[in-house]
C-alpha cells in the first residue's frame, strides 16, 4: 500500500504543478511574464518533489512499468477532474470511460505485484 501512496503523491505533485502552470498561462500575456510569476516557483518545487519520490521508488527496486502505469493513471485522472472543475473544460463520456478503464488496468497489472 505504501507503494501506491508514494506513486499517487508523485503523480499529484506533477498534476498540481501543471495546474499551476496552466493558471499562470491563463493570466499571463507573454512567456516572460509567465516565467517570472510566483506560481512558477511553486511548480518547480512540486516537480522536484516528484523527482525525490521517484528516486525513493527506484531505490526500493519497484518496477518501472508498474510505477509508470500507476503514475499516469493518477496524473490523468487529477488533470481531467481539475480541468473540468477549475477551468470549465469538458469531460466527455469517452474520457470518463477511459479513466475507469485506466484504473481497472492499473489494478489488474498490479495484482500480486506488491
Amino acid at each position: 500500500m505504501l507503494q501506491v501512496v508514494v506513486i499517487m503523491l508523485a503523480a499529484l505533485s506533477v498534476a498540481i504543478a501543471d495546474i499551476l502552470i496552466k493558471q499562470v498561462g491563463v493570466v499571463s500575456g507573454r512567456i516572460s511574464d509567465a516565467l517570472r510569476h510566483p506560481l512558477m516557483a511553486a511548480a518547480l518545487v512540486l516537480y522536484a518533489t516528484q523527482i525525490v519520490l521517484f528516486a525513493y521508488v527506484f531505490v526500493r527496486r519497484w518496477e518501472l512499468g508498474m510505477v509508470a502505469l500507476l503514475q499516469m493513471a493518477f496524473y490523468a485522472a487529477a488533470c481531467i477532474l481539475v480541468g473540468r472543475f477549475l477551468f470549465g473544460e469538458r469531460v466527455t463520456g469517452v474520457q470518463a470511460v477511459g479513466m475507469l478503464l485506466t484504473f481497472a488496468g492499473a489494478v489488474l497489472m498490479n495484482s500480486g505485484q506488491w
